[in-house]
């Protein structure tokens, strides 16, 4: 079946064509390696050259798939006269481009590689090992299996990478050292099942983030780089890439991004504000008054939003699927309704008012004129985070309500 797939080589490529023409019976595809593409003629031939020896070498029935970006220096020639299946991707981008290659796939294994011969298509020994001993994504990582001189800039090597990779094994429990690797293995239906869509080079980060969130077998493999090939600069830019990456893990974090500095603001504004509200406090020769408690309040305002915000960025990623709902989120969601909220609202708001109404009796007191200002925000800057904050309550109540309703 791989063999009849497969375009007619030229003669120099018969010996690696007839290691699946010589199968007595269709046998069911194993391995599809997919290189996606944009004008790598320099280096093409080689990739492909190297990825059907290593199919021959192993007695892996297989196929390389050429995921071509829309190359205009007859890289798909190349990749035609080699025997390798050419899948035309519209749409531009390195995630666009593996995208359609996965979904034109036949192996029940993937390996996705650059096509400029930074890695080694004929060392895939490893990941395919791995994939058998049922992994479900296998990540190759440069760091462990060896960066030649040359190969990653400097400070895609000491700074971008490390940092990004650091990142999402914080965000998300995964034992992936290299995120960023480009080559890599997968189970076709796993990774399927993931509904990767993003089109350009955050994809890399999209599928490690998904797999790690749906609790994939994970595993890593060193694997090596080397300098590529090519004379022209690569497509990867890195400011824009590495915000592009960043951005993701952020927004597939909410807990980092919102929910634990929102906490941090709140707990640390309460105690400026508690701490207050008798007296100024001082420390050493620095007084802290009414002053420092006004931004104490605005901390607290700052963090209840954030952790709002967390909580609602959490419920709106399970109902449109981004990850599970977790027993604290159900749990959360059956005790903290519209009206529990509302209630809790509408105490703080009240006891605001009555603060509100205490300070406006002090200063009556005075005749409405000269007054101790400096007590008297000590009544009103509470009072006014708590009416801020019922109110908050009360609309973030409302706004997780309209998130539940029912939908066609």
């Amino acid at each position: 079946m791989a063999a009849a797939q497969l375009h007619k080589l030229p003669d120099a490529s018969e010996r690696l064509h007839s290691g699946n023409a010589a199968a007595p019976k269709a046998e069911a595809m194993e391995l599809s390696i997919i290189m996606p593409c944009l004008n790598e003629a320099e280096t093409l031939a080689l990739c492909v050259r190297k990825a059907k020896a290593f199919l021959v070498d192993n007695d892996i029935v297989g196929e390389v798939i050429v995921a071509d970006n829309g190359s205009i220096d007859g890289s798909q020639q190349i990749a035609n006269a080699l025997g390798a299946r050419v899948v035309h991707v519209p749409t531009r981008g390195y995630g666009a481009a593996l995208i359609g290659g996965i979904a034109a796939a036949k192996g029940e294994f993937i390996v996705m590689g650059d096509a400029d011969d930074s890695y080694d298509f004929g060392a895939l020994m490893p990941f395919v090992a791995e994939l058998r001993d049922g992994a479900e994504l296998v990540m190759g990582n440069r760091f462990r299996g060896g960066i030649a001189s040359g190969a990653m800039p400097s400070l895609h090597r000491y700074l971008g990478n490390p940092v990004l990779s650091f990142l999402g094994r914080t965000f998300f429990s995964t034992p992936v050292g290299d995120f960023h690797c480009g080559l890599r293995a997968f189970r076709r239906d796993a990774i399927t099942a993931l509904d990767l869509n993003l089109p350009g080079m955050e994809f890399a980060s999209e599928m490690v983030v998904k797999a790690s969130i749906a609790k994939l077998d994970i595993r890593e493999v060193p694997t090596t780089l080397e300098p590529d090939g090519r004379s022209r600069p690569p497509h990867l830019r890195t400011w824009r890439d590495g915000w592009r990456h960043l951005r993701f893990l952020l927004i597939y974090a909410p807990r980092f991004l919102f929910f634990y500095p929102g906490m941090a603001l709140t707990l640390a504004g309460l105690v400026g504000v508690f701490a207050l509200m008798p007296n100024a406090v001082r420390i050493g020769h620095v007084e802290f008054s009414v002053h420092t408690m006004i931004f104490a309040a605005m901390a607290v305002l700052i963090g209840s939003q954030l952790i709002g915000l967390s909580v609602l960025a959490r419920r709106y990623g399970e109902i449109t699927g981004m990850w599970p709902e977790t027993d604290t989120m159900r749990r959360l969601r059956s005790w903290f309704s519209i009206e529990r909220a509302c209630l809790l609202a509408a105490a703080m708001v009240v006891t605001g008012f009555s603060g509100a109404i205490v300070a406006t009796m002090i200063w009556a007191d005075s005749g409405f004129g000269a007054m101790n200002s400096f007590a008297l925000m000590r009544i009103t800057i509470p009072s006014m985070l708590l009416c801020c904050l019922g109110v908050q309550i009360a609309v973030a109540a409302f706004f997780a309500g309209l998130l539940d309703q029912p939908r066609r």
